[in-house]
């Protein structure tokens, strides 16, 4: 089937009318109909998708190809449908996804049923020049549901090429279409409700320049409220740790929201619900820090002497039982009264029209003016904070620093409709190479400094354990290593921000034509 040509039916076109049309040349013969079922799968986030990929699951065998491309690029046999790049065989397959899925779970996003009648097209000399399938397809387990698709698929064998391509014509003028742009995937992830590419926790809007502010920060914080409704709505069923990941960013964006895009609402508006969404970002920290550490497990130990490695594994045990704990503290959180109410405050807050004559000074700025001014501000900064971390790279300046550049890159990303795309997207992932390194000195930080506490939380058997002891020792002196390593990088990276070209970049975009009017 995969190598196949395609071909779409004239309308009401029966198999008795395929037959009877080629009968006139070939001698026609009907082979057992077959069933099959497939299932597609696919991250929350539709990160196959958006590589173009797509990943079926059928009679124990995974299949990946592109989309709108009938050959397979990679297969593997399963035993039992994958959650996680974990449970998949060693293999090209497992390579090919494994930089797209990463930690996140496959999920299965419908299943198909399709009913496939084969047949024979032989010449005068009982030679089987091709073979065709009829092909109908629908949604699995769906009493009473239309047909999707119809398809027929021709495949050409070897030695008979004129015969494949003189059949192929005689359909055509029939009124077959050879079709090379269009892909049952769509109409499978329709007919399961669903819209291919629909959730993403990046920033997708679009801004007009001459916008008030006031109107254009509600339209990015009502997006980011979006993503914090419907990752919430997943953390329960703990699916995979995104779900925390994206709902703790949305969080985070909203308060930097609040406190970057300045003097747009009332001061005890904005004080009030950072306050508000500090509690929710609060009483999720721990169990994100406890993912983080589950998540880098096996790097952790592969940073060990093998003869260590085992030898850790009580406190990954011991960080897996807190695990349990900790998630149950943040469900009890967020179905708790004082979240609803800062919920239901939010949402009322944000649909309510914004006011003919605002007492917050920015309020009927357009926006475009706005994000020039605050951008250009932001950048400055880090620029001053970088330069004095080049004079003494301080841990404590280099945590400031990376808290800046945080404020700086929200900033951009709110904001970039706003500036060609080209342009701020490279600015971006200029920035974000100079937050990697930032980030990753500031988690080997963390890391170091709660493993020199651990080692007391433990249960009494393992801290008296002297190889458990000195398995998290030699993990803690690693890590010391990698931080230094990473902070020799960050001169290098913070200079190289700091170049001609990219401050030159970004005067063109930010500092031209500043408003006085903008506070």
């Amino acid at each position: 089937m995969r190598d196949h040509l395609k071909f779409s039916l004239p309308e009401k076109y029966s198999q008795r009318q395929l037959t009877g049309a080629l009968a006139e040349h070939y001698v026609i013969r009907k082979e057992p109909t077959v069933s099959e079922s497939m299932a597609i799968y696919d991250t929350f986030d539709w990160r196959l998708f958006n590589k173009s990929l797509v990943l079926c699951a059928s009679q124990n065998n995974l299949f990946l190809r592109k989309l709108y491309k009938n050959k397979v690029i990679h297969s593997a046999a399963i035993a039992s449908p994958p959650v996680f790049l974990s449970d998949l065989p060693e293999g090209e397959l497992k390579d090919r996804l494994a930089p797209v899925i990463k930690m996140r779970a496959l999920l299965k996003l419908v299943e198909l049923h399709s009913r496939l009648t084969p047949y024979r097209a032989l010449n005068r000399d009982e030679k089987t020049v091709a073979r065709l399938v009829y092909e109908e397809t629908k949604p699995a387990q769906r009493k009473n549901v239309s047909i999707l698709a119809t398809h027929l698929w021709v495949q050409p064998l070897k030695g008979y090429t004129t015969e494949c391509q003189a059949i192929c014509k005689d359909l055509e003028a029939a009124g077959f279409k050879i079709l090379k742009r269009e892909d049952i995937y769509f109409k499978a992830i329709a007919a399961a409700g669903k819209k291919a590419g629909g959730y993403s926790s990046k920033l997708n809007i679009r801004l007009d320049p001459a916008m008030r502010s006031d109107e254009a920060a509600k339209a990015i914080l009502r997006y980011l409220l979006r993503v914090v409704k419907i990752n919430a709505a997943y953390l329960e069923k703990d699916l995979d740790t995104e779900f925390l990941h994206d709902f703790r960013v949305a969080t985070r964006r909203i308060r930097s929201a609040l406190g970057q895009i300045k003097s747009v609402f009332p001061m005890d508006v904005v004080s009030r619900f950072k306050s508000d969404f500090a509690f929710v970002g609060k009483v999720s920290n721990p169990l994100r820090d406890l993912d983080v550490y589950l998540l880098r497990e096996q790097a952790f130990k592969a940073l060990l002497p093998p003869a260590l490695r085992s030898d850790i594994d009580p406190l990954f045990d011991y960080l897996r039982g807190n695990r349990s704990k900790a998630l149950q503290k943040v469900i009890r959180a967020i179905t708790s009264k004082k979240y609803s109410q800062i919920m239901r405050k939010w949402e009322s807050f944000l649909d309510r029209p914004v006011e003919d004559f605002p007492p917050a000074a920015n309020a009927g700025v357009p926006v475009f003016a706005l994000a020039q001014k605050r951008i250009w501000k932001q950048y400055r900064r880090v620029l001053k904070d970088g330069g004095r971390i080049l004079e003494d790279p301080e841990e404590g300046k280099l945590h400031a620093l990376r808290i800046e550049c945080k404020k700086l890159r929200y900033l951009m990303e709110f904001f970039a409709s706003l500036f060609p795309p080209k342009k701020i997207k490279k600015l971006i992932a200029r920035l974000k190479t100079l937050q990697d390194k930032l980030g990753d000195y500031n988690d080997l930080c963390v890391q170091e400094k709660y493993l020199l506490g651990i080692a007391e939380k433990l249960p009494a058997a393992h801290r008296k354990s002297t190889k458990t002891a000195m398995a998290i020792g030699s993990l803690i002196g690693a890590l010391n290593q990698e931080k230094r390593v990473i902070q020799d990088a960050i001169a290098k990276t913070i200079g190289d921000y700091a170049s001609s070209s990219n401050k030159r970049a970004f005067g063109e975009l930010f500092a031209s034509q500043q408003k006085e009017t903008v506070q």
